[in-house]
């Protein structure tokens, strides 16, 4: 994002507070829901808005790269109950650290700062920080752009697109003339909404499922033994930093032989190529070939949390977890990522077993 310094931030600073932020965020204000809600203003500027929301009784955390437009935001609003942070798009990596959700979020004049291949990741990072329901209010800049400025153009369809790709719904969209009287320059607000339910996740299922390049049946096998430890063991399940849930690993290893399990018996008696023998393994990397015979004996039902193991059973279901979590942390852990993005969904950490749990 740019960062406007010494004079011309002072100057920006002095110019924005000549506008409305009631006027300027009245489709945005109709939409809020009561109470005391969490907003994120992001480029806040001079802290217009972020100091007008406060009034309002809102939790405002306001974040603005410019050290000159930060300074001037907390000397002109020295008396409003704002949290600032030095922090910009597309990272916000000051914003994550708090580990809060909002109940909206500001990104006004904002997004022709960004340039476009970061684009994709600040509006992911956007909306993974508001709560279900939530909303993010975006305007864009149609017009001339100024390249000493470091501005990008932008165009309502990318917003529209975004919006799809990531299943939000659009509840308000409008153009309006530039408030600072600017013939060459005029503005498009939209408002878009996270759903209140798991829906928002559709996207990702399908890029995992369809669009992602590395196409293995181990990432849907990751993907139901994590849901099977969701279902039947949330007790097992902590919340992290970083809003993250860690479950752990060897249960979800557990759970995935539960699932190849009359898969791999199958192969077994009809031959396939990918028959786990003495030899070897053929493909399946998950299975420990010295220890499957006894595995082999076992019913899927014998695979499960709670269920107690001796002696040649336990060695043999101890070794084959182990190379089950090895192959989960080489494979699929790894390729599974967000959409155009190379960072994996899951993060793997691995601890010497009877010390500490193992968690994907």
């Amino acid at each position: 994002m740019t960062r406007y310094e010494g004079d011309e931030g002072r100057a920006r600073a002095n110019e924005y507070e000549t506008l409305s932020s009631e006027e300027l965020l009245a489709p945005l204000v109709k939409l809020l829901p009561s109470g005391r809600i969490a907003i994120l203003d992001i480029g806040a500027g001079s802290g217009r808005d972020a100091a007008w929301l406060a009034s309002k009784q809102r939790t405002i955390v306001a974040v603005e790269p410019s050290p000159t437009m930060l300074a001037e935001a907390q000397r002109r609003h020295a008396g409003a109950e704002i949290t600032w942070l030095s922090d910009s798009l597309p990272s916000l990596e000051k914003v994550y650290q708090k580990d809060k959700r909002f109940d909206a979020i500001l990104a006004s004049a904002v997004w022709m700062h960004i340039p476009p291949q970061h684009r994709s990741k600040a509006f992911r990072r956007m909306i993974s920080l508001l709560k279900p329901k939530g909303l993010l209010y975006v305007t864009l800049r149609i017009g001339s752009e100024t390249p000493s400025r470091d501005m990008f153009p932008t165009a309502p369809e990318e917003i529209e697109t975004l919006a799809r790709k990531y299943a939000l719904s659009i509840v308000h969209r409008e153009q309006s003339a530039d408030k600072l009287g600017r013939d060459d320059i005029s503005w498009v607000c939209f408002i878009v909404q996270l759903p209140d339910n798991s829906t928002e996740s559709l996207p990702l299922l399908r890029h995992i499922v369809l669009d992602d390049a590395k196409s293995s049946t181990y990432k849907l096998a990751l993907l139901r033994s994590a849901m099977r430890v969701a279902v039947s063991a949330q007790g097992t399940a902590r919340r992290t930093s970083g809003n993250k849930i860690a479950i752990p690993l060897g249960l979800v290893a557990l759970y995935w032989l539960r699932l190849y399990h009359p898969l791999l018996l199958a192969d077994q008696q009809r031959g396939f190529p990918q028959n786990p023998s003495n030899n070897g393994i053929r493909g399946l990397r998950f299975v420990h070939k010295e220890s499957w015979p006894v595995i082999a004996k076992l019913s899927a039902d014998d695979l499960r949390a709670g269920a107690r193991f001796t002696n040649e059973d336990a060695s043999a279901l101890h070794k084959t977890i182990r190379t089950t979590v090895d192959a989960i942390d080489a494979m699929p852990a790894r390729r599974i990522t967000h959409p155009d993005s190379k960072y994996p969904i899951f993060s793997v950490r691995k601890r010497i077993a009877g010390r500490a749990p193992r968690n994907v």
